[in-house]
């Protein structure tokens, strides 16, 4: 029967596909660079320059067209971004006439000073605005500038044009060679070394969680002030994505508080490996059924490992016994032998049946109430494991040595595998039959729902969030307007490539004329910081820090890059061979450290100047007035250029974080309710039916059972608009991802601004606290298919309706800040905490739902204080939970 249905899941090439995808993720990978993608590209760049300077070498051409050339090689490599080897082999193509165009402008200008400069900061224009044509016109963008610095740095004689026609053909041919021959890395390559990470970042939380429970045992169950100081304001909620101050304890308990802080890390960890593998998913894997199921079991493996944290978390539970501990590290050593390998162990497989078996009530009737709920979340990661072997095609030789309750399992998860892909299908099918009739003859819901698609197709999926957070990488925008009118892009000055373009204009010109009143030969240098301070940022508080940090990175880089030159002055192997180690340590930090990029850099400065025999210690302490030059005008021009404060900028993505939250919790009831994904219509989930999961304890007893008449019920999807609900979660990470880079400015360490600082972290550490929860919901909606539906109890939706429209409010109430609103937050009920979650045993699914609600519900009370919104009652239950959450 499994190898009838796994013959049944496509053609034969496809299941070899998954099958190798499964196979080859076996290396141990650091948990530090997930993928291997930090040092992937530090070892590009670096081999793409060292490939460069050995050919130039040879070829005999002067020293001052090398470095033109090693620059050259470093630009192209970095600049090319995109996922697809075809994509980056077109942009490749398309930048060496840009680049030949740029150095030849600039090389030819460099004795005309005006003229000169006119051009660059019509150049510097031109490569932020095209940024707006998504990865393709950012690199683009980046090569014309870079190339046009390079030739005012270098200084070639317009005489060497050739040569330097030649250089750049060496340099990206080089690159070419290194990127699609030497060390070529396939989207697929790269994912299998994403799930490496995952399963190295998954092996840690484990480990840590089981270091926490054997803490537990020696130091004590935790106490009052340990568990209140777990995240969302409520001592029992115990999410593990939010950070939580050490509960001060004596020495008798900082054992536990270490091992609680490691294991918060490592979920936060755990949350960004699934992350990066849900972004490359679409590109890396043989078709987009495949892409669908394994997005649904990482999302599935993280949410369980997370509501297994949670409840070790927990410092309200029932101190669990040594049994715990034992399965968690049964559990370690499972993961750390890899589950995706291509036929499980003996030993393996029968530590997975036992741990599949707590997900059964009756495996764990007669055990200790503190260990059934660890016990049983256990069963629900080994069962998440389970399914993506077999979404990845791992699962054919593993019925040998499985239970038959096991066998069972793994039977039940490749039907719905099959199922899902069926529907899949039927929507594509209906899809191209809609796409092929005339606009005319479409409903409007089928024309909405197309553009909608082209412009997913179009848009940016690689989200590049360290370099174009301008949101706008929608090549096809304007050609294919939203018909949404709310999430229409804004055009003119307001567009963010637009305003951005003017920003860095105005800034960089006003750094040429600084920067050439200090020093007409090395000005440059104001205005590549000029440059680099708006790489990756949306406000003037992010411009600030960002410029801070290049900054101090300069200035220590000075010190170091003169120690260097001193030592290797007369050494030009040795400076070579520096010079390629600081390269590729600036790449290799360069996604986690701003700080560290310009250190290396500047190191790198000074070893170059030494090959070139202008070095001198003026040089540096120049360097170093020019770069704050750079930086005060770049923060100038955000200023006072159609500025974006912070406090603007970080309210437009708390309204994004807040919308995508309503999103995802409105979809997930809806399905838990039964109705079909996204489609409108039907009773809403308080006023159906019979359901899959036995009623609460004293639901439609006359105990308060029914949801008050005030309370709005969850209101209809759009009609026409299918909502992916995996995808809606990953959109609410992206936005909350975007905020809490947003509010650096204010959490940093040097900023006076202590209060807002506090209200900050409150809040990101409330809406990390959200999101979990939400992804807890989809994770559970996401396991139902065909008629299934669970509505664990009429009060969980009328929560649910509570919690959209609360949601609602504090969006509009983020709107217009200044302007009085009437509106209040609806105050929750403890009778859903009493009737439905203090059993679980009844429904453990159930009571799962009606938990995440419920947390959801307390969190959204607790913003009320600090987003300025009332709770209606003066004192009542809302009010007490707000209260708790800001202690």
């Amino acid at each position: 029967m499994i190898s009838s249905a796994a013959d049944a899941g496509g053609p034969g090439p496809r299941r070899d596909v998954r099958r190798a995808l499964s196979r080859r993720v076996r290396l141990p990978l650091p948990a530090s660079d997930p993928g291997l993608l930090r040092l992937t590209a530090a070892l590009r760049t670096v081999l793409s320059v060292g490939l460069t300077l050995a050919v130039l070498a040879l070829l005999g051409v002067p020293l001052r067209i090398q470095v033109t050339g090693a620059m050259a090689a470093l630009i192209s490599t970095f600049a090319v971004s995109e996922t697809r080897l075809r994509d980056q082999a077109v942009t490749l193509a398309l930048g060496l006439p840009v680049a030949g165009a740029t150095v030849a402008a600039g090389t030819a200008l460099a004795p005309h000073r005006i003229a000169a400069d006119t051009v660059f900061v019509l150049v510097i224009f031109g490569a932020v605005y095209v940024r707006r044509f998504g990865l393709r016109g950012k690199a683009l963008g980046m090569i014309a500038f870079q190339m046009f610095f390079i030739a005012q740095f270098v200084q070639v004689e317009a005489a060497r044009l050739a040569q330097v026609g030649l250089a750049l053909l060496v340099a990206f041919g080089c690159g070419a060679l290194v990127r699609f021959g030497l060390l070529r890395v396939t989207p697929e390559q790269t994912l299998d070394l994403l799930m490496g990470s995952f399963r190295t970042r998954l092996r840690q939380a484990v480990g840590a969680m089981a270091a926490l429970a054997e803490a537990a045992e020696r130091d004590g169950p935790a106490g009052e002030s340990n568990g209140a100081a777990v995240s969302g304001g409520s001592a029992a909620s115990g999410e593990p994505a939010v950070p939580a101050a050490p509960a001060g304890g004596g020495p008798d308990g900082s054992g536990r508080e270490r091992a609680e802080r490691r294991l918060r890390q490592r979920i936060v960890r755990l949350h960004e490996g699934a992350l990066m593998i849900q972004d490359r998913l679409e590109d890396s894997t043989p078709d987009a059924s495949t892409a669908e199921a394994v997005q649904r079991r990482i999302a599935g493996m993280e949410v369980t490992a997370e509501r297994l944290a949670a409840v070790l978390l927990d410092g309200e539970r029932p101190p669990h016994t040594p049994l715990v501990t034992v399965r968690l590290r049964e559990l370690y050593e499972a993961v750390g032998r890899d589950w995706l390998q291509k036929r499980t162990p003996v030993g393996l497989a029968h530590v997975r049946d036992r741990l599949l078996g707590y997900r059964e009530n009756e495996n764990l009737t007669g055990l200790p109430a503190g260990d059934q709920e660890a016990l049983r979340a256990m069963g629900e990661l080994a069962f998440s494991v389970l399914g993506l072997r077999v979404a990845l095609g791992a699962a054919d030789g593993d019925d040998e040595n499985d239970s038959p309750r096991t066998r069972q399992y793994r039977e039940e998860l490749e039907t719905e595998e099959l199922s899902r892909r069926a529907e899949s299908g039927l929507r594509a099918e209906r899809g191209s039959r809609a796409e092929s009739r005339p606009d005319a003859e479409k409903t409007p819901e089928e024309r909405a729902s197309a553009g909608a698609r082209r412009r997913d197709g179009d848009g940016d999926r690689d989200g590049d969030r360290d370099g174009d957070r301008d949101g706008d990488g929608d090549g096809g925008a304007e050609s294919e307007p939203p018909e949404d009118e709310g999430t229409a892009e804004p055009g003119g000055l307001r567009r963010p490539s637009t305003r951005t373009a003017f920003q860095v204009t105005v800034g960089s010109a006003m750094a040429i004329v600084g920067g050439e009143l200090l020093s007409p030969q090395r000005w440059y240098w104001a205005v590549l910081t000029c440059w680099v301070v708006f790489l990756g940022t949306a406000s003037t508080g992010e411009i600030l820090v960002k410029g801070y940090r290049r900054l101090a990175g300069t200035a220590v880089g000075v010190v170091a890059g003169a120690g260097l030159t001193g030592l290797v002055a007369g050494h030009t192997g040795v400076s070579f061979a520096l010079i390629l180690f600081c390269v590729f340590a600036a790449f290799y930090f360069a996604p986690v450290s701003h700080t560290l990029t310009s250190f290396f850099m500047t190191a790198m400065l000074g070893l170059l100047f030494t090959l070139l025999n202008t070095y001198s210690r003026d040089i540096f302490v120049l360097r170093v007035e020019e770069t704050a030059i750079g930086v005060v005008c770049g923060l100038t021009a955000a200023l006072f250029v159609l500025p974006i404060r912070t406090a603007e900028h970080t309210d437009e993505l708390l309204r994004t974080v807040l919308e995508r939250l309503s999103d995802v919790t409105q979809e997930a009831v809806r399905r838990l309710s039964g109705e079909r994904p996204g489609v409108s219509g039907g009773a809403p989930p308080s006023a159906r039916g019979a359901t899959a999961a036995p009623a609460a304890p004293g639901a439609g007893d006359g105990s308060g059972a029914s949801a008050p008449a005030s309370v709005p019920s969850l209101p209809s999807a759009p009609s026409g608009h299918p909502v992916d609900l995996l995808e809606a979660a990953r959109e609410l990470d992206d936005a909350l991802d975007g905020l809490r880079s947003a509010v650096q400015p204010l959490t940093h360490p040097v900023s006076p601004l202590r209060s807002r600082s506090q209200t900050a972290r409150y809040v990101v550490a409330l809406l990390d606290s959200a999101a979990y929860h939400a992804r807890g919901l989809a994770a559970v909606a996401e396991q139902l298919t065909g008629d299934s539906r669970i509505t664990p109890d009429p009060r969980v939706a009328a929560a649910a309706g509570r919690l959209t429209r609360n949601l609602r409010t504090l969006t509009r109430s983020l709107e217009e800040p200044g302007e009085q609103r009437d509106e209040a937050l609806l105050p929750g009920s403890d009778t859903l905490t009493i009737a439905v979650i203090d059993h679980p045993s009844r429904s453990p699914v159930g009571s799962r739902v009606a938990r995440h609600i419920h947390r959801l519900d307390e969190i959204v009370i607790g913003l009320a204080e600090p987003l300025g919104v009332r709770v209606e009652g003066a004192r009542g239950e809302g009010g007490a939970t707000g209260e708790a959450a800001a202690g």
